[in-house]
């Protein structure tokens, strides 16, 4: 007798299964709470939040109602939360619709300040969240029914989750939705990847890389001293051609551990994922000692 339950459900913001995402593309669930007088703070209308499952990744924003759909064309989601009252708003459902996301209601006491706070703690470990930075009251409204619909979609299991940070207009160049459409960062005019800035310049051989590429050409940084971080780091790549080599060489054997890791603490991993995070602890070890050697060990 095999004992027969429901262990999940399935929504496009919450694969994880490899044979179902694409691996050089982040897949994040987000839900977007909005202020109930319509402004929350000076220039806040909205807040979202933002999590792949799939690795971990978290983000929170704050933005005007004018920025919503430049936020949303940024972030990509394959499903949005609202709650049920907005469902049927026309306008925002075609905001939705235009970057190919499901709509997903739920129920409107899912956003609340208190419980969004206290899940978030829960899930970090901690007995305070100040360390991570001021959330709002709409921005931990919208982590409560982020939170609340992971839970129950994995029915009690929780996703790894890394430290939240801050994203939208505050932090990142904001970029309406027409202007990115007309650059075609990352999707063609015809909303195709192929034909985009990405597609020109994606020369990366695994898929945390891609995601990374993308991830930075879709969300140019603001803050002066983060981007001369980076200029940094690829002006130093750039002329050690043989360290440059040698990397990709070891980065091309790195499985995805960022994707195994939440498969096995979601309770459905298999011995190919424990292998992942052998390999990739090893092929970690190897490239840290690449570096630390730097150019002239070579």
């Amino acid at each position: 007798v095999v004992r027969r339950d429901v262990i999940r459900l399935v929504t496009p913001g919450t694969l994880t299964e490899d044979v179902l995402l694409d691996a050089r593309r982040s897949n994040f669930l987000l839900a977007l709470a909005f202020a109930p007088d319509g402004r929350a703070e000076p220039g806040a209308d909205n807040a979202l939040a933002s999590l792949d499952i799939s690795t971990g990744e978290f983000q929170v924003a704050e933005i005007a109602g004018a920025d919503l759909q430049g936020e949303l064309a940024r972030v990509l989601p394959s499903e949005v939360l609202v709650d049920d009252g907005r469902a049927g708003d026309k306008s925002l459902r075609s905001k939705v619709d235009l970057i190919g996301a499901a709509l997903t209601p739920v129920p409107r006491a899912s956003f609340d300040q208190i419980v969004g706070e206290r899940m978030l703690k829960a899930q970090l470990g901690v007995a305070a969240i100040d360390g991570f930075g001021r959330f709002s009251r709409l921005e931990l409204q919208a982590v409560a029914a982020l939170l609340r619909y992971v839970e129950l979609t994995q029915i009690g299991r929780r996703p790894v989750l890394r430290p939240p940070h801050r994203s939208g207009p505050r932090t990142l160049m904001a970029i309406d939705a027409a202007t990115r459409a007309n650059l075609e960062l990352v999707r063609s005019a015809a909303g195709e990847k192929h034909d985009s800035l990405l597609a020109a310049i994606d020369r990366t051989v695994t898929g945390a890389g891609a995601r990374e590429l993308h991830s930075r050409i879709a969300s140019p940084l603001k803050d002066v001293g983060a981007i001369n971080d980076r200029l940094d780091a690829v002006g130093f790549l750039v002329g050690a051609r043989l360290l440059r080599d040698r990397l990709r060489e070891h980065l091309r054997s790195t499985p995805d551990m960022a994707r195994a890791l939440p498969r096995l603490a979601f309770g459905r991993g298999s011995p190919r994922d424990l292998g992942a995070i052998r390999d990739g602890l090893a092929s970690a070890s190897l490239i840290a000692a690449v570096l630390a050697r730097g150019a002239d060990g070579l």
